[in-house]
């Protein structure tokens, strides 16, 4: 397996809508594609086996094969739904034992996250909703007389409650705060997330935002699966709303 450093962002994802279609039912759509430096630290496991788990951003740049975010948020005056799917392909390669053992590992990562929210305020709304994790692994080590196979699959789906603060700083310029808890036993035993970012709006139409996200995951199954993992870091983003 010849690893690949090549990361592909999706920026803004064009979809067809009458605006005037749009204006008139006072609902707007928003999509967005973002890039983010993230690291990540926890403890990871599978059976018997479990680590630590240290991926500067770096670190997960270099060994990166493929990524890709976007987010889409449908807004109404009271009423909003969003949807953000995150893809992570990772590849690795490393040598042992003088040379004579060779090691891949491969780590493939989805999350899909669907809310809706309820506007209490011009600038506050109480949030609801479910996100997926998958979470795919698998190992490969040759050695000169022998090859050993191993992988360990969990895809498990988590309740999601919060909110959202939106204050306009200037015609031109704002800052949104999103913060979610959840998990409670139904997947994670508990995850917890935030997404704090400033946004330039540079036209009627388009966008441009800057932030930090955090993302903490707590989870074990039966069978020794484990994934206590914090992912966080900046992100960038452009927007289209029509």
């Amino acid at each position: 397996m010849r690893k690949q450093t090549i990361f592909i962002p999706t920026l803004v994802l064009a979809l067809a809508a009458p605006v005037a279609s749009a204006q008139s039912t006072g609902l707007t759509h928003t999509v967005e594609g973002y890039f983010m430096g993230a690291s990540m630290t926890g403890t990871a496991g599978a059976g018997p086996v479990t680590g630590d788990v240290n991926l500067t951003s770096s670190k997960i740049f270099e060994n990166l094969q493929f990524g890709a975010m976007a987010n889409y948020r449908g807004e109404a005056p009271k009423w909003a739904v969003a949807a953000d799917v995150v893809y992570m392909g990772l590849g690795a390669t490393g040598t042992g034992d003088g040379g004579r053992a060779t090691a891949e590992v491969d780590m493939d990562e989805w999350m899909v996250e669907a809310t809706g929210s309820y506007r209490i305020s011009p600038v506050f709304e109480a949030v609801g909703g479910l996100r997926y994790t998958s979470l795919k692994t698998a190992i490969e080590l040759r050695k000169p007389q022998e090859t050993t196979s191993t992988s360990a699959t969990a895809d498990w789906v988590d309740p999601l409650v919060g909110a959202r603060l939106a204050l306009p700083l200037s015609e031109a310029f704002a800052f949104t705060f999103r913060g979610m808890l959840g998990g409670f036993g139904v997947g994670c035993d508990f995850t917890w997330d935030v997404d704090a970012r400033l946004k330039w709006r540079v036209s009627k139409s388009v966008g441009l935002s800057v932030g930090y996200r955090y993302l903490d995951q707590d989870y074990e199954k039966d069978g020794g699966f484990k994934w206590d993992v914090v992912s966080q870091g900046p992100l960038a983003a452009a927007s289209l709303t029509f």
